[in-house]
């Protein structure tokens, strides 16, 4: 039960020194940040503030993961602004309006997905599509900050090419104070980057003294000015029909961004730390903490990546760390909204260039094309569509491709010919011996991934192209099912299918490394009754090991067929004259018997590519008709073999010459070769 309460319940007294501290940095890190965010967003720069306090409260209050960090974050910013621009132009109410009731949507499908448990979707999405989104989101946040950091003024955003243009219209006019401050705020980031001492904080505090010192508004330089002072105010946004229709694909593109990321940070710290997780439970506190900060006029907040590793690299014990940034940030609001008087809007810019310039990981994309270069393909994809056309459509076009990526791996999984012409390959010297002796007409085929309606037809595909390209005829095929753990009935059809073809070439086929769970799936489906329960394996070794079947006389036998009834026909009579062994039995029977059969359950009716209708049951095949004879043709010149009535040796060479395989022609040798020794007797 104690498990079940936000962690900030389960508080322990000794974690308060840490907490303070770790909050101290997250506020340093926190306001500039928030500031410069509200900037892309399109608002004024106290209501980044308002988020910063109201999201991190509200969410550690009731989340459940310890050291999760929320606040303003950039991708949800620049989501924010290009929602909020379909519906108005930014600074005006109906734009302002937007942003809020962004908030409550997002927010509203947060709790939604938390309570249905759907916290699984954030996995839809793989690490290379969302560093290549975020990649693309990084270059639209600096390019759209260009503007600022010139000191030239551009007229709306349109399409990131016209927006580089204009600028580029307006070189002449850069003002080289604002590129001064820019340069200026920037270096000192880079400088305190890899210290503890929070580089924005720095940078703002050189930026501001910059300003008064030279006292760069006569120049032309503009200032933020002094933020509003007192705590944000309670106001309900005004919503209905058709502004929620505009703006819900955005919200939706919030979540799906915000549910990768607060997922992975999530994880990862609990895996660092030793803590259970609850997905769903931080996404109900999430939605609940945007709802509360968009009612409260903030923009939408997310989990933050950089300010989650400060908090954790600053000693952050639980969310209590986040609840007292909040609070400070609160005390800012009250008390501190002058000292902001003095920083230019070109540093705030520069922060968010830097922050823009951070979200493109360089030595990931090196690292995925060094190692793994469809995954850095796929990740361009990404990162150049959410470029040219603009982040919502980006998020579209990234779960797009993430969806593509997993189906074609799952249509063209990695698959491996363990043993073909008596070779085995490395890996199946390791599991079976390398003093493994296998027969050359032996093929064992494996298939590293479950079988389901858009991967069956290249397993089939695949398998039939190994049969194909085999020196010697392949007799007996094994299917190595180990990586198998699911099949869907299209599957099983496609199985069935190819078993009455490989039937039809007198090829047998067994499945070894069958989970329980697969074989009970064989079961439901049927399809052991129609293999077989001898030609199911627990290991490839007992596959390999058991004979594919006892000898072709015993089977016979089994049946209890009256001799004046059927004619045994096909690799089974090789295997009566023990020329070859053989894996299935076929037998042309009469209408009498085939209908006594077909009444009975452990046998299944199939339809041949020929059209021809036969029984089945493991390795027997029962006919009515064989190569066009009937059962009376076949016994006018049938040979009796240990009492069992067999089709005769010249009728058998005519049939396999006219079928032409190449495994057929070894069979004609090896009849030809027994016929001449009987002669030379």
């Amino acid at each position: 039960m104690r498990n079940r309460l936000p962690s900030v319940f389960r508080y322990k007294l000794q974690y308060l020194p840490y907490d303070m501290v770790a909050a101290l940095v997250v506020t340093a890190v926190t306001v500039p940040s928030a500031l410069a965010l509200a900037v892309i967003v399109g608002v004024p720069p106290v209501m980044g503030l308002y988020a910063a306090m109201i999201a991190p409260i509200v969410f550690g209050l009731l989340a459940h993961t310890r050291r999760l960090v929320v606040g303003p974050n950039s991708p949800t910013a620049i989501l924010v602004a290009s929602g909020a621009a379909l519906v108005a132009a930014a600074g005006t109410a109906e734009y302002m309006n937007a942003v809020f009731v962004l908030g409550l949507i997002a927010g509203a499908i947060l709790i939604l997905l938390g309570v249905a448990r759907f916290g699984f979707l954030s996995d839809l999405i793989s690490r290379p599509v969302m560093i290549g989104f975020l990649a693309g989101v990084g270059v639209q946040i600096v390019v759209l900050q260009l503007a600022a950091l010139l000191g030239v003024k551009v007229a709306g955003h349109g399409e990131i090419w016209h927006y580089i243009g204009s600028i580029m219209a307006q070189m002449p006019s850069i003002n080289g104070m604002t590129v001064t401050v820019s340069i200026l705020v920037i270096g000192t980031m880079i400088v305190f980057h890899r210290t503890r001492v929070p580089g924005e904080l720095v940078g703002l505090v050189v930026a501001a003294l910059f300003a008064i010192i030279f006292h760069v508004q006569d120049f032309g330089v503009a200032f933020a000015g002094e933020l509003p002072r007192g705590l944000p105010r309670f106001m309900l946004p005004h919503v209905d029909f058709d502004l929620v229709t505009v703006l819900l694909p955005t919200a939706l593109s919030i979540v799906v961004v915000s549910l990768v990321q607060s997922t992975t940070m999530i994880r990862n710290l609990a895996s660092d730390h030793d803590e259970d997780v609850a997905l769903n439970r931080d996404f109900v506190a999430l939605g609940v903490s945007s709802i509360a900060t968009s009612l409260f006029q903030g923009f939408l907040a997310n989990a933050t990546p950089s300010r989650t590793q400060v908090a954790s690299n600053a000693g952050m014990r639980s969310q209590m760390t986040t609840i007292l940034s909040g609070i400070m940030v609160g005390g800012l609001l009250l008390w501190g909204g002058s000292l902001f008087r003095y920083v230019p809007q070109a540093a705030l810019a520069a922060i968010v260039c830097v922050i823009g310039f951070q979200l493109i990981r360089f030595r990931e994309l090196r690292n995925l094309w060094m190692v793994r270069y469809e995954e850095f393909v796929v990740a361009m994809i990404a990162l150049v569509c959410t470029v040219l056309f603009g982040v919502q459509l980006g998020v579209l076009i990234a779960v797009t491709v993430s969806l593509m990526e997993r189906l074609r791996r799952q249509y063209r999984p990695h698959d491996t010919i363990l043993l073909r012409d008596g070779v085995l390959s490395d890996w199946a010297k390791e599991r079976l011996g390398r003093e493994q002796k296998i027969p050359h007409d032996v093929l064992v085929y494996g298939f590293d991934e479950s079988l389901f309606f858009e991967n069956v037809n290249y397993f089939v595909a695949r398998l039939k192209r190994a049969i194909m390209r085999a020196r010697h005829a392949v007799r007996y095929v094994v299917i190595d099912a180990g990586a198998i753990d699911d099949i869907d009935y299209t599957a099983i059809e496609e199985l069935k299918r190819l078993y009455r073809e490989l039937s039809e070439d007198g090829i047998a086929i067994a499945f070894a490394h069958m989970s329980p769970s697969l074989r009970a799936q064989f079961d439901i489906y049927g399809m052991t009754d129609i293999i077989g329960e001898r030609n199911l394996y627990a290991t490839l070794t007992k596959a390999l090991a058991h004979p594919a079947s006892p000898p072709a006389r015993d089977m016979i036998l089994d049946l209890n067929l009256d001799p004046a009834q059927y004619v045994v026909v096909g690799g089974a009579v090789l295997d009566m004259l023990h020329l070859r062994d053989t894996h299935d039995v076929d037998i042309v029977v009469s209408n009498e018997i085939y209908e006594q059969f077909r009444a009975q359950k452990t046998w299944h009716e199939a339809t041949w590519t020929s059209g021809k209708r036969v029984l089945v049951r493991g390795q027997y095949t029962l006919m009515k008709t064989w190569m066009g004879w009937p059962l009376r043709q076949l016994q006018r010149d049938a040979e009796r073999i240990e009492q069992i009535p067999c089709v005769s040796t010249e009728r058998l060479i005519d049939a396999k010459r006219r079928i032409g395989r190449r495994k057929d022609v070894s069979d004609i040798t090896l009849l030809r070769s027994r016929r001449s020794k009987r002669r030379l007797q």
